[in-house]
């Protein structure tokens, strides 16, 4: 299904969508949501603006027929900076001004300048695709950071005022995680929501600064290891995930892959921010989470699926990674379906258009 829009901003793209695919779009408090007609897949997007030049984009979506958006509006003025986080699945697409294809995997996010807002997105069948997404005015975003820190190329294309693309990925961080699952399974309504959600909207800015920081230091270190020390890096990350269940000892996994365990111990660290056994701790975590939404193993189940001999050491660790229990977790979740089109726990009633 291809599905070609022409917008200045999300709401005229959601009334198109709308009336080409019968999605229904439903009004919660500050809160727009759209939700997918069964012949397309299930889920929704909600759009919350929080201020004046920033707003939030939340989807939950699995899709049975694939899914791309054309994007043609070509206005400078309608441009905005997009903090995007890919929670699961994986989104791809094209900027106007680009011929690179680009693909946001689960636990990389993406700062991005797209002029005009003009691309395509490619959304794939059978994923349950989860994203938060900032998009920021260019004024707000140069609030929130001294010159000195701004990146160069950003910085040269928005005084310039010309339709150059700009991105950068990287991985997202522990304490980003902790920030999208509060956002995800926020449990408070009305204005206190959107405060809350505000709040952990210039949160992940903030952390996205420290990050971007902490990747240049990191990418000044991993220049002085060699081509095929990073290729053995990788090949020892795969391997780790591929023996999830009975992982080797760091010194096994040295051997495996050919280097010695101090180079794939400080590697690591340099090439992926984080421990060998930091990133397995991190991977069972977003494994639990895939698990839990997919509502067919006990939370005892899903603790023993990823690793863990005790559901109470799962909690704890789940809820140091999410922010929330496992059980509240999968309550939160399942509650975002069913309160599009249903009556508010308030006793309001949304209306739809």
């Amino acid at each position: 299904m291809d599905v070609s829009l022409t917008f200045t901003d999300f709401q005229s793209a959601l009334d198109e969508f709308r009336q080409q695919t019968g999605a229904d779009r439903h009004f919660y408090d500050c809160e727009t949501y759209l939700t997918l007609p069964k012949t397309l897949g299930q889920g929704n997007v909600r759009s919350i603006q929080l201020r004046d030049g920033l707003e939030l984009f939340l989807q939950d979506c699995q899709l049975h027929r694939s899914l791309s958006l054309k994007c043609l509006d070509t206005d400078l003025a309608n441009s905005w900076i997009a903090l995007k986080f890919c929670v699961s699945g994986f989104v791809s697409g094209s900027m106007r001004g680009s011929s690179t294809h680009l693909c946001s995997l689960a636990g990389e996010y993406a700062l991005s300048y797209c002029p005009g807002n003009a691309g395509s997105i490619e959304l794939p069948t059978g994923k349950q695709i989860r994203t938060v997404e900032l998009a920021i005015a260019p004024s707000i975003f140069r609030d929130t950071i001294d010159e000195a820190d701004f990146p160069p190329e950003l910085r040269r294309i928005l005084d310039a005022n010309v339709p150059i693309p700009y991105w950068q990925f990287s991985k997202t961080t522990s304490l980003m995680a902790i920030a999208l699952g509060q956002i995800l399974h926020c449990p408070y309504q009305g204005k206190t929501r959107r405060l809350y959600l505000e709040s952990k909207g210039l949160e992940l800015i903030a952390l996205y600064w420290k990050q971007l920081k902490v990747d240049r230091s990191e990418l000044q270190k991993t220049h002085q290891l060699k081509p095929d020390d990073v290729k053995r890096i990788h090949q020892a990350k795969d391997l780790l995930i591929h023996q999830l269940d009975n992982p080797p000892s760091l010194l096994s996994l040295a051997r495996q892959v050919g280097i010695n365990d101090c180079k794939l111990k400080q590697g690591f660290r340099q090439v992926f921010g984080t421990t060998v056994f930091g990133y397995l701790h991190n991977y069972r975590m977003e494994q639990a989470a895939q698990l839990l939404q997919e509502n067919h193993m006990t939370i005892a189940g899903v603790a023993h699926a990823v690793g863990f001999a005790h559901r109470g050491s799962f909690a704890a660790a789940f809820r140091r990674k999410f922010g929330v229990n496992p059980k509240d977790y999968l309550a939160a979740y399942q509650k975002q379906y069913w309160i599009v089109g249903q009556k508010s726990p308030s006793g309001d009633h949304k209306t739809s258009g």
